[in-house]
């Protein structure tokens, strides 16, 4: 065991010592002893308290250190050994509630309850950790379980080739936006090529729509910025036709020929006159002659066509 020469003074059971009452009612505990006679329990009491606690803190040196403690008034030895006591007694009597950084968390007890406790469960015991481990989402590629959104204008921007394109929403109007070629991650060109109206949800384009397969419409389908249409029925609208197509064609063929024919019998002398012809009127066609020493006589038929229901001679040129 170690020495320890400080010794409390005055601690037997019936030592001569004034009762802590006293003690404190004491005048000279405030204003120290005056001139004049201190009885013996004043000055035992005072010198009890200050040997009782030089002799436990002396005592805990020694035991905690395991040094002696003597009383030879070498105060450095006295201070080294109190720091190696609190050092000694820091690790004997705090290492179980507190954790050392030397140990790199090795000291913790309970491992499963400690991750539990911060909410780590096993990741934890894992080297490195997925987004799929920290409910992230992949910044390289996989799946999102649930809806993205942002408040930014600018969205879902795609790069390749050294080009850009993306989505904007500016609260009207829902563009496919393109940025010049060479500078994907820059702002949009003068192209729109797709746009949506936000109030009408009217879609619309300022290039060339191309389409591999059919394009079915409810209504009609304009063309020539609304100047000609195809209606939902089949008739067509345009200049071209003079307005609607079914009127045009109505027209032409009301004043087609449908039919032809040969009209009445008719007859044309030359009145018995050998230096006269017997005419047919123009534009009928001859079909039949007659002759006699000085008579000849024709018949003759017009050529007849029907058109939108009613018969018309054949005109002449």
């Amino acid at each position: 065991m170690p020495v320890n020469d400080f010794k409390a003074f005055a601690t037997g059971e019936n030592a001569n010592v004034l009762s802590q009452a006293e003690y404190e009612e004491l005048d000279a505990v405030d204003a120290g002893f005056q001139s004049g006679i201190a009885r013996s329990e004043q000055l035992n009491k005072v010198w009890r308290q200050a040997s009782t606690i030089a002799a436990v803190v002396a005592g805990f040196i020694a035991d905690k250190s395991g040094n002696d403690v003597v009383d030879n008034g070498d105060t450095e030895a006295l201070e080294a050994s109190l720091l190696k006591a609190l050092l000694n007694n820091s690790t004997s009597q705090l290492d179980g509630r507190y954790l050392k950084s030397a140990s790199n968390l090795a000291d913790v007890g309970n491992t499963a309850a400690a991750r539990g406790n911060l909410g780590l469960g096993n990741l934890a015991l894992k080297n490195s950790l997925t987004a799929a481990d920290v409910g992230a989402y992949p910044i390289s590629a996989g799946e999102l379980k649930g809806e993205a959104w942002s408040t930014f204008v600018n969205n879902y921007r795609i790069i390749a080739n050294n080009k850009g394109v993306f989505w904007r929403f500016d609260g009207s109007n829902y563009y496919l936006m393109l940025t010049n070629d060479g500078d994907p991650k820059g702002g949009w060109n003068n192209l729109r090529p797709l746009m949506v109206n936000f109030q009408t949800g009217e879609l619309s384009s300022d290039h060339t729509f191309r389409c591999a397969q059919n394009i079915v419409a409810s209504g009609s389908v304009y063309a020539g910025g609304g100047t000609s249409i195809l209606s939902g029925d089949g008739n067509v609208y345009g200049s071209l036709w003079g307005g609607w197509l079914n009127n045009w064609l109505s027209g032409q063929l009301n004043s087609r020929v449908s039919s032809f024919r040969l009209a009445g019998w008719g007859s044309a002398t030359n009145g018995n006159n050998d230096n006269t012809f017997a005419n047919a009127p123009d534009g009928t066609v001859v079909v039949g002659v007659q002759q006699k020493t000085n008579y000849t006589a024709v018949n003759y038929r017009y050529p007849q066509i029907l058109v939108n229901g009613n018969w018309y001679n054949v005109g002449v040129a």
